[in-house]
């Protein structure tokens, strides 16, 4: 049985954060903000899975500088 795009929660929001993540994500309501902040949580999941899949691969850095150690 598939899960219903939307389901409505009562849940306890701290106002002062929710107000700010309006403002960063130009929400209108506050369940705008909610939505786009999750939208931006599960982004930032895909994008650091997609880095641990790619990382060692491929050539080595050649540290022209000497920087990295």
């Amino acid at each position: 049985m598939a899960l219903p795009a939307a389901k409505r929660r009562r849940v306890t929001i701290d106002q002062r954060k929710v107000r700010r993540v309006q403002r960063l994500l130009d929400a209108r309501t506050a369940a705008d903000a909610v939505d786009k902040a999750l939208d931006q949580v599960l982004f930032g999941e895909e994008v650091m899975a997609a880095l641990h899949a790619v990382a060692g691969k491929g050539k080595r850095v050649i540290d022209v500088f000497g920087n990295l150690r």
